[in-house]
């Protein structure tokens, strides 16, 4: 933002307060005034232009280093496929697979895995070579996942890679090219998912050629798993190890801590640890850092910024959101003056951006704003409070959290229901209540007096939200899958049920079908008294034919066709019936129930992030898997209007 510089009197005491801060981190021993005098000559120092009351902050003299998004790529196997693939490559890429077939003990006599000879695999066209790209997020940690875009090689016949399993892949900043050899960084695994179409024709005689196109594509939700963590470092925009000293003085001062939160490493970059209570969001960690002032232990100095910054936000045009972690950098020690007072104010920016900096300081006045704020569908600011109230909530209590968000479940807007969701999801509340299903996808029971809402995610972790109460099939009804794979039919007489017919007393039958409750216990006991369903399921490749039984609960539908036997469970059974359909497979189900009306609910997919397949790609849009919570993005309901509700912005 373009802003006018300082008057000369005000540039003055704010060259003064730097001066006495840098000075404090010196260890020289000539007199105080020949030191500020010889700290602070302002042709040697690089800084932003900011809005003045943000004049002597740690972002005016340094920037977060490491904001660039990291693009992964590699050569990689997708396995699996019902015929539509292609044993066709470049020689290079194939011998690149061989070698990596080889190296994970395939064909090996001594690890018994000679049937599986790499060349015999290559030549399948159940298998597909195929392009992976990814893009690790700032901050990321070891361990953490993040999205991947899969591509069929070129010129190449594979048709589709739908069913298909990317098999383990390293993934390197450069791993397209065998010229150049880099060690991976992450590795990419896990089922392609490729997302519904809009505006495409099925039913004609011949493909068109934009679904042919999206076939031979897909993603891998959080696929890719980081191998090594990401650094956090500040650069300054000038070398000064004065300034570099200040900055590591005022950084582990606010942070005290058995270890360093800040170490100036040179006069030009200091390394940063995120303290534990910012692990989870260590993006409010590095904002707030880059909003500290540098002078802030001045005697003094937090009461008289404090007030410029109060007074700072009766400015229209001044940066609000930056004001209010320029207040809160400050610390707890300007509550009750400067803070608390603007909750009553008249002006509603003032109060909500005054509220935000108190809730971040765990006010509970502050947060009171907040969730009236979030209450209020048609209060501008209304989404920044949600967001602000999953800040506030990141290493405390979020029961009062909770009981505001959770109002946003009964709303009549679909997009604020979503959001309210997507919402508790971030602080991790105990109102939801979430079973992983057979390591696919994550089922969500949320609980509330709304109608029923099915969401499913396009990104990041899949899964799959049921939100209100009703979620059971009807008797009669009836689904059969656009490609006549799957289909689940319901008794004509109405089934028992037990629970009342609430989702969340049923859903943990599940858990005898391989769903994992987020607590790892079982309660069979819940299970429904009556298997009404009936769900018949062909393989792809013509192989098997699969007959069950379930109850006519939603979630038992969804766990017991989503369930596959794990082999190295103690209790693994080969002889075990099961569907094991993917989680592209459920959501396609769960369209089409609410579609032909076959369930009384409305379906909901998030809006999928434009494909990344290139670095160039990674680079120029925004990263994906972002470290900052995001609040969900609804797209059309299959089933609902014709215009998508707005998108929420991230």
């Amino acid at each position: 933002m373009s802003t006018p510089l300082l008057p000369p009197i005000s540039r003055v005491i704010f060259l003064a307060a730097v001066a006495s801060a840098v000075a404090l981190s010196g260890c020289d021993t000539s007199p105080p005034k020949n030191k500020t005098a010889r700290t602070i000559d302002q042709k040697d120092i690089v800084t932003a232009k900011v809005y003045p009351a943000l004049e002597g902050t740690i972002g005016q003299f340094a920037f977060f280093a490491d904001a660039m998004p990291m693009p992964v790529e590699g050569w990689a196997i997708v396995a699996g496929l019902p015929g539509t693939g292609s044993g066709e490559m470049s020689p290079e890429v194939r011998q690149y697979l061989t070698e990596q077939l080889y190296r994970n003990n395939a064909g090996s006599y001594a690890k018994g895995t000679e049937e599986f000879n790499p060349e015999r695999i290559l030549a399948s066209n159940q298998i597909a070579a195929v392009e992976v790209h990814g893009v690790i997020p700032p901050l990321a940690r070891r361990g953490d996942t993040f999205d991947l875009a899969v591509k069929a090689l070129p010129d190449t016949q594979t048709t589709s890679l739908r069913d298909g399993l990317l098999w383990t892949a390293p993934l390197k900043l450069i791993g397209l090219r065998t010229d150049i050899d880099t060690r991976p960084i992450a590795l990419g695994r896990g089922p392609i998912y490729i997302p519904k179409l809009e505006n495409v024709d099925t039913s004609a005689t011949t493909q068109p050629v934009a679904e042919v196109r999206a076939l031979r594509q897909g993603r891998v939700l959080g696929g890719g798993v980081v191998s090594e963590s990401r650094e956090v470092r500040l650069q300054l925009r000038s070398p000064s190890m004065r300034f570099a000293g200040a900055i590591q003085r005022a950084i582990n001062s606010r942070f005290p801590g058995r270890d360093k939160c800040a170490d100036a490493m040179s006069d030009t970059v200091i390394n940063l640890t995120i303290p534990p209570e910012y692990l989870n969001s260590p993006r409010q960690f590095i904002d707030l850092v880059l909003h500290m002032y540098l002078a802030q232990d001045v005697p003094g100095f937090k009461e008289a910024q404090a007030a410029k910054l109060v007074k700072a936000l009766e400015d229209p045009k001044a940066p609000d959101k930056e004001l209010s972690l320029a207040l809160e950098g400050l610390g707890r020690s300007i509550l009750p003056d400067y803070i608390e007072p603007l909750y009553a104010s008249p002006n509603p920016r003032v109060r909500f951006w005054g509220a935000r900096a108190g809730a971040a300081l765990k006010d509970v006045g502050g947060l009171v704003v907040l969730e009236e704020t979030a209450k209020d569908l048609n209060n501008p600011l209304h989404k920044e409070a949600v967001q602000a109230i999953i800040d506030a909530s990141h290493d405390g209590d979020t029961v009062r959290a909770t009981l505001a968000l959770s109002e946003l479940l009964k709303s009549p807007n679909t997009t604020d229901r979503i959001i309210g969701y997507g919402a508790l999801v971030a602080i991790r509340s105990r109102e939801v209540r979430t079973y992983t299903i057979s390591k696919k996808f994550l089922l969500d029971i949320v609980p509330c007096d709304g109608p029923p809402l099915i969401y499913a995610t396009q990104s990041d972790t899949p899964r799959i939200a049921l939100i209100g109460t009703g979620f059971t099939l009807p008797p009669g009804a009836l689904y059969v899958s656009a490609d006549n794979l799957l289909t689940v039919s319901v008794l004509d007489e109405p089934a028992a049920q037990s629970g009342g017919g609430n989702p969340a007393s049923n859903v943990v039958t599940a858990s005898s079908v391989g769903a994992d409750s987020s607590t790892g216990e079982t309660t069979a006991a819940s299970r429904p008294n009556r298997k009404a369903v009936t769900l018949f399921w062909r393989s792809p490749m013509g192989d098997k034919t699969v007959n069950l039984k379930t109850s006519a609960n939603l979630a038992d539908v969804i766990a017991r066709v989503a369930w596959a036997p794990d082999p190295l469970a103690v209790d693994y059974d080969p002889h075990a019936e099961y569907i094991g359909a993917s989680y592209e497979r459920v959501t396609e189900m769960l369209a089409g129930m609410c579609a032909d009306q076959s369930l009384s609910a409305r379906f909901v997919i998030e809006k999928a992030p434009a494909m990344t397949t290139s670095s160039a790609d990674a680079i120029a849009g925004r990263p994906e898997g972002s470290t900052e919570p995001q609040l969900p993005s609804p797209t059309v309901p299959l089933n609902g209007p014709t215009t998508a509700p707005a998108a929420v912005p991230h």
